[in-house]
């Protein structure tokens, strides 16, 4: 479908509503395992642009042909999207986030870590600390300079959005997520800068020296931002001496106060935009169909906005009772758009928090983070397919590996992104609560007991892939992982880590035992199968051949894609990007050559 759109060979605003409504039954159809917010992002930048703006545009505009009514209701998806994910990290009240140390655990902590967050982890506590305030920054005030009506800011704002995103895909797998927050700045990198046209044609001076006052005006709010966001505390160590660091001194109180104060005046201020840019599109389309079409896309926009700004009053209790509009009915609205507006809060807390007996100050005057990230880790009999072996000894236990999770302390972190194997994502969940409210983790060990070829493939197990073992007995550990630092004084002062010799690098990760998770079950324990029977879940299997039992035609073509794609997740993902990028500039080539052709 992508390669359909770059190609312009169909209307495309009927291709982004077709796509963006397969991928929300996708959603619905997929539960549990569809539920992560890029998820609902994608619907709702998939529903603004086939709303707002693919319907009135041509494929073989420029930029400078693009109207900004229809850049302004994507640029305010972008600012609620930060906006609200840097708020929530401290209206939750997460130690981590109001002492800045958030990132001293994220690395180790995250989902699926990216093969240079071990090298990343390792950083100095001085630098790590100020990535935290610098998101912050970039969080909350830079989202301003998203929805301002100049285009030198916003493409400053944009930038700051996409450096934060680069170095979260360098560290992290985080699917399609960063890609698609990236692809919603190129609207605030667009659009025609009428106020620096304008002061250029009445005041020459003024209007060269426009953008250096832009500039100004942008270092000097960020600086006043950071001034009331932090406070510089003073530490004194074991030896008397005293050492400054930085702290964030908003507390939940604040930051319900400025979503009370300043987000209807933002809201505001972003529908005088579109307005605006919306009469200057009628005045070039006064008269018949064109000023219709026109006046129909501003209205639309103007919509739209309100639409996707309402989960912004869900901030503080306080927006609920605003004055223009009754509580009822904004909560009436806010449930009826529900499906195409969604509220966001990106690490609101930060997990795998470790605790110990230690309060001390170090030597460099800052207090030790101790990361005890939960994995759960499956353990397996395994035997011979033809074997008959029985024992339950510990020495016969196996561990069982996937392809990207974290498991063995000798596997490095593996690159994933943009795909996103969804079911180890679901065990990053499951390990932090229990397994009573995860029976989709009881129904996979039901299922590899016996010996389903589909869901045995999500193992990185050859032996059982290739049906020459079996698993016999299955039983799931808990376990705390941490990476595994280098010699440094701060490694030194957090007790419990491991630190590496120099001449031995081979282990990324350490671990210990915490508890056991789900006790040993075989394909015969009836309490198993009770379990499954009261959570809903069957235990239907497809067969060798890969069919499903009782499902239909449709599951055999699911499963015939899946095969094609599994384990290729990369490797296809660059053949669509680069087939998209080819037929775009194939297609701009002979624009070029037909309008050459034209003039000779």
């Amino acid at each position: 479908t992508s390669m359909v759109i770059a190609s312009g060979m169909a209307q495309h605003a009927l291709l982004y509503l077709l796509v963006t409504a397969i991928y929300y039954f996708l959603v619905l159809l997929g539960g549990q395992f569809y539920t992560f917010q890029w998820d609902i992002l994608l619907i709702e930048a998939g529903f603004l642009t086939a709303v707002c703006f693919a319907p009135w545009q041509s494929l073989n505009l420029t930029t400078k042909d693009i109207p900004s009514v229809g850049c302004w209701p994507i640029r305010f998806l972008l600012f609620k999207l930060m906006f609200m994910s840097g708020i929530v990290k401290i209206q939750a009240e997460c130690p981590t986030w109001q002492n800045l140390t958030a990132l001293e655990y994220h690395f180790a902590t995250q989902c699926l870590p990216g093969p240079l967050a071990w090298y990343a982890h390792q950083l100095p506590p001085f630098l790590l600390r100020l990535g935290v305030a610098t998101t912050f920054v970039i969080e909350i005030p830079a989202t301003i300079y998203l929805i301002v009506p100049w285009l030198r800011i916003r493409r400053i704002g944009a930038w700051m959005q996409i450096v934060l995103q680069v170095l979260i895909i360098a560290t992290g797998n985080y699917n399609f997520f960063n890609i698609l927050t990236m692809a919603l700045c190129i609207p605030c990198m667009i659009g025609e800068d009428n106020s620096v046209k304008k002061w250029s044609r009445d005041t020459s001076r003024l209007g060269q020296h426009l953008k250096t006052i832009q500039a100004v005006i942008c270092v000097l709010f960020l600086a006043i931002s950071c001034k009331e966001m932090f406070l510089i505390e003073q530490y004194v160590t074991e030896e008397g001496k005293q050492m400054r660091w930085l702290k964030l001194s908003m507390t939940r109180h604040d930051c319900n106060n400025i979503a009370e104060k300043t987000l209807p005046t933002i809201v505001l201020f972003t529908l005088l935009c579109t307005f605006v840019s919306g009469v200057r599109l009628v005045r070039k389309n006064v008269t018949g169909l064109p000023g219709l079409s026109s006046l129909t896309h501003t209205f639309v926009c103007l919509t739209c906005i309100v639409v996707t700004a309402m989960p912004l009053f869900d901030l503080s209790p306080g927006m609920h009772q605003l004055g223009f509009m009754k509580p009822s009915t904004l909560r009436t609205i806010r449930r009826r758009t529900s499906v195409v507006s969604h509220g966001y809060g990106l690490f609101r807390r930060m997990t795998g928090v470790g605790k110990a007996n230690f309060t001390g100050i170090n030597a460099l005057g800052l207090p030790p983070s101790i990361v005890a990230r939960p994995e759960i880790v499956l353990e397996a009999i395994i035997v011979d397919e033809d074997g008959s072996v029985n024992s339950t000894s510990e020495n016969d236990w196996q561990e069982l590996n996937f392809r990207w999770k974290p498991g063995g302390i000798d596997r490095r972190p593996r690159q994933v992104a943009p795909h996103q194997p969804r079911f180890e994502w679901r065990m990053w969940f499951a390990a932090l609560g229990a397994v009573q409210h995860n029976a989709w983790l009881v129904s996979f060990v039901d299922k590899i007991l016996a010996g389903c070829p589909h869901v045995i493939d999500l193992l990185d197990e050859p032996e059982l892939i290739a049906k020459k073992k079996r698993i016999q007995m299955v039983r799931a550990q808990l376990y705390e992982y941490d990476f595994t630092r280098l010699d440094t004084e701060w490694s030194r002062s957090i007790p419990g880590v491991d630190i590496l010799d120099d001449d031995d690098h081979s282990a990324w990760w350490q671990r210990k035992a915490v508890r056991q998770y789900l006790p040993a079950l075989d394909s015969d324990n009836e309490s198993l199968k009770e379990f499954l029977q009261h959570a809903g879940y069957g235990s239907a299997c497809r067969d060798e051949g890969g069919r499903c039992n009782g499902v239909g035609p449709s599951c055999q073509v699911a499963y015939f894609l899946r095969r094609i794609f599994s384990g290729k997740p990369l490797f296809f993902s660059v053949v669509a990007i680069f087939s998209c990028v080819m037929i775009d500039v194939t297609r701009s080539s002979s624009q070029v050559m037909t309008r050459k052709v034209k003039r000779d």
